[in-house]
Order: structure tokens, then sequence, then C-alpha cells
């Protein structure tokens, strides 16, 4: 069974806004190393696969961009999409082209985001070696999960059988059910009947239940990659795809199949995890001042405290905020409560919408 690494590079990072734009999206920014957040996975995923066998999925318009942050891999480990679909559309063209370049041979893929930090190589390894294992045995998808260290309100979590079934020394739950992002007292009550875990979106999956499961569950699309799967080969391949692509809907891969089957398995991750995907996230890794502030560029506050405060130019003034964001990123100004993060893909959606904003994505 071929072992093969995914990393999708292709969204545009919105809860970065405004850091993370259009021709700069979160994957080539910085994580807390100072490396992009792409070559910080990248680097990662090499204490366990072959440079040959990781792929990279990302849209056209990023490719050179990308391409610069890892020019290790070959030019045909790329899978470039015309537009960004989300990531049902993603896996399933990247799946389609994997597939056929190793000539259809059984292949377990992992599938990784780029927006973690996991400073623990030898663990993250080692819960990579288990999944891998659990896949084979079993010939299902495995997720990695995270024992939770709190609640955490902004995280996915994964509700699983407390039955815990031991396959070569590897604990093996059964999820039950995902939760995006649910509030403490969902957390406290479902703790008490059953094991939670973080949802880490790390995935090995069967490349067959991945053609298996877009053609149960997502019809269109699967038409779409029998379309381009007749076009491999071919001159008309990237036409192909490009057609394809206009007709394809945006939908998530986890929304659309994994949380509709009830095939998924789950091993625990033995590693340190976190997300770095939002303004959020910052307070983990940035040092806070004594009034719980954390400070990038000039300020000035009175009465300022538990704030986030990132500015890239000139001087921010504060009185009397507590639990605040502020971001001043070139000629964008953004500020929220913290309890209000969620709705920033709210105003970048409003600003797709407007010409007059649009210019700020």
């Amino acid at each position: 069974m071929k072992k093969i690494a995914l990393i999708l590079a292709g969204g545009r990072g919105k809860r970065f806004w405004p850091h993370s734009r259009f021709n700069k999206p979160k994957q080539l920014l910085p994580s807390p190393s100072g490396n992009s957040m792409l070559r910080e996975t990248f680097e990662r995923l090499l204490t366990f696969f072959e440079p040959n066998d990781i792929f990279i999925s990302t849209t056209e318009d990023l490719f050179q961009q990308v391409r610069e942050i890892v020019p290790e891999i070959d030019l045909l480990n790329y899978i470039l999409e015309p537009t960004g679909k989300d990531t049902a559309a993603s896996i399933a063209l990247s799946a389609l082209l994997i597939n056929n370049y190793h000539k259809k041979a059984s292949i377990n893929l992992a599938i990784f985001p780029i927006d973690h930090y996991i400073p623990e190589k030898e663990q993250f390894q080692d819960s990579l070696k288990d999944a891998f294992q659990i896949a084979f045995d079993y010939n299902r998808p495995v997720l990695i999960g995270i024992k939770p260290k709190k609640k955490e309100p902004r995280y996915g979590y994964i509700v699983v059988d407390k039955q815990i079934t031991n396959v070569k020394n590897i604990k093996l739950y059964k999820i039950l059910k995902f939760k995006e992002k649910p509030d403490e007292n969902w957390i406290a009550e479902s703790e008490k009947k059953f094991q939670l875990f973080w949802n880490t979106g790390i995935y090995v999956m069967p490349s067959q239940f991945i053609f298996q499961s877009i053609k149960q569950f997502l019809p269109e699309l699967d038409k779409s990659m029998q379309i381009i799967s007749q076009s491999i080969g071919t001159l008309d391949k990237s036409q192909t795809i490009r057609t394809q692509f206009e007709k394809i809907k945006a939908v998530s891969f986890e929304y659309a199949v994994l949380e509709k089957t009830l095939e998924i398995l789950a091993v625990e991750g033995g590693f340190v995890w976190d997300d770095i995907g939002s303004w959020h996230a910052v307070e983990r890794f940035i040092p806070m001042d004594i009034d719980g502030n954390i400070i990038q560029g000039e300020h000035l506050g009175i009465d300022t405290k538990n704030c986030i405060i990132i500015n890239d130019n000139g001087l921010t003034v504060t009185i009397g905020l507590d639990n605040f964001v502020i971001i001043k990123n070139g000629p964008i100004q953004m500020i929220y409560p913290k309890n209000r993060e969620g709705d920033i893909k709210k105003i970048i959606s409003q600003m797709e919408k407007d010409t007059q904003f649009k210019k700020y994505l």
C-alpha cells in the first residue's frame, strides 16, 4: 500500500484577514518558528515521507509563490486548481491525479492542513505511523485526534465511543459525531458521556474510499471528476479541468462527506498540537504584557486590557478597551470584540460582492 501526503495549500485564510490577503494568503505567512506555514508543514512531513511522495494542492494564481517556498518536489507533484472551490474539490482532483500518477496503485492518502503548530516531530511521526497502520488493516479512513487540554470553543471536536479497541498497541476509537466550534456548555455535558478529541483535520484515507464517497454523497462532483479523468493524457486536460471547476460547487470534504459516513476511525495523537488559523491563536504563541495585551507595532493605551493589537505602521491609541482585536495592515484597519471573530468571514463575503471594497481582499 503506497503512502502519499497531500498538503492543502489553496485556501485564502479569511480568519487571518487583513494580513492574509488574496495575493498573500495564510500559507505564505510566517508561523511561530519564523518560516512560512507551508514550509513548516512540508519540513515536518519530511520526517515520514520522501519528497517524491509529497503532493501540494493549490490554485494556479498562487503556484509561483508556493513553488518558491517548496522547490524540492517535482512539478508533477503540484495539483493546480483554476480557482479555489473548497476541500471537496481539492481532495477529489488530487486523489484522481495522484491515483493516475501512480498507475492506479493502492494508495493511502494522508491529508494535511497547513495552519498547525506541531513542535514534536518524533511523536508526530509515531502518530502518523499508527494512523497508516489502522487505515491499512481496516481499509477505512482514520483521523488523528488530540485529547483536549482545556475547553476550547474555537476548535472543532469529534465525539468518540469511550470503548477503546487496542490494535497492535494502538488505541482505536469509533467516531460518533463531529461538532464544529461548540460552546463550553456542550463540551462540559458531552465529556460526561463520551470521549472528546480536538479535530486536527489530519486524515489518512484509502483513495478508493475518497472515490466511492464522492460518488455517493457528491454525485455532481463525481460527474465532473469522471469527465476530467477522460481528459488525462490529452491536450484537453487543462481546459477540461477549468471548464469543470466553473461548474463545481464549493463545499468542504469534511462537511459533505466525512460527517455523513459512519466509517471513520480515530487514533489519539501523542504530540503537542495547536491551530494557528486565526488572530485568537496568537495568544498562545506571543508573550502578553502585564495587562494581558499582545502588542506588535507602536501603541499607546490607557485602561486597555486583554487586547490583541497588531500595527504595521504609525501609532495605535486605545482608551478603555477590554478583549478587543485591533489589526492595522496597510490601508486596512479592523476592530472587533474577541468573541465576534466568527463574523470576519461575513464581512469578507460582503466585500466580495461590493466593487468598492473588493480591492481590499
